[in-house]
């Protein structure tokens, strides 16, 4: 059985993510939970990753700017939860050593392009006037459509399976956004004024995909199938990992 770490805040916040996972992947995924409420294990957050075989990183607060270099933006409306932070930069940093895939939603892509030395727009209105409008859409209704993605020019199989599907809109619930990707992160997709949407490791030896919108959500008869492919392509490499070692995981 693939076991799959998902990080988290706040256990109701997680539910749909965990749905998601096990949805996808039936009855041979199993869950196993980080979350930064709780103590962490003896021997730090990283011991999870031990046994694991694809880490989930999902929604959230914002990401520390001090963790990308910057002092939190006066007018930005930067809100944090630090404890978080700690929690994910050490399993992502035990995620890179034992090559275990990793899947990034929203604050997820965040942060791991920040953990990778990328940094952040402290909130769209930075970005620009369209960027603002179009994107921070934090109404509660979580699977409204909110905006079309575009394919970024490049290789990959990110890219080729954003490219295969045609153009499809995504939901959109967030002020904050990736400004530079972190180091071998490559540009998938992009939104309305440019802002990235969809990023992918260019490691062969390591599986790390993100993205801005919440595919989560969107996972019901008749939503845009991509969504689906995208935990089924983390679960499959997931799964590759398990039985046959990072080699059999880049393939």
């Amino acid at each position: 059985m693939q076991r799959v770490l998902v990080s988290f805040a706040r256990q109701d916040k997680a539910r749909k993510y965990k749905d998601s996972i096990t949805g996808v992947g039936g009855e041979g995924t199993a869950v196993v939970d980080a979350c930064s409420a709780s103590s962490p294990p003896a021997g730090g957050w990283r011991t999870l990753v031990d046994g694991v075989d694809g880490l989930l990183l999902t929604g959230g607060l914002d990401v520390e700017p001090w963790r990308y270099g910057e002092a939190p933006h006066a007018t930005a409306g930067v809100e944090t939860l630090p404890e978080r932070d700690a929690m994910e930069w050490e399993l992502l940093a035990a995620a890179r050593a034992q090559r275990v895939p990793v899947l990034a939603i929203c604050r997820g892509h965040q942060v791991v392009n920040a953990f990778l030395g990328g940094t952040l727009w402290q909130d769209l209105g930075e970005a620009s006037a369209t960027a603002k409008r179009a994107h921070d859409l934090r109404d509660g209704d979580r699977r409204r459509l909110a905006h079309p993605i575009a394919v970024a020019p490049g290789s990959g199989r990110l890219r080729e399976l954003l490219a295969a599907t045609g153009p499809f809109d995504v939901n959109s619930l967030h002020h904050q956004a990736v400004k530079s990707p972190g180091r071998g992160m490559e540009v998938a997709a992009v939104g309305p004024g440019d802002v990235i949407e969809a990023t992918g490791l260019a490691d062969p030896d390591w599986w790390v995909w993100s993205v801005q919108w919440h595919p989560e959500e969107l996972l019901e008869p008749g939503d845009h199938p991509f969504n689906r492919t995208l935990f089924e392509q983390f679960l499959a490499a997931a799964r590759a990992r398990r039985e046959g070692g990072v080699e059999a995981a880049r393939r």
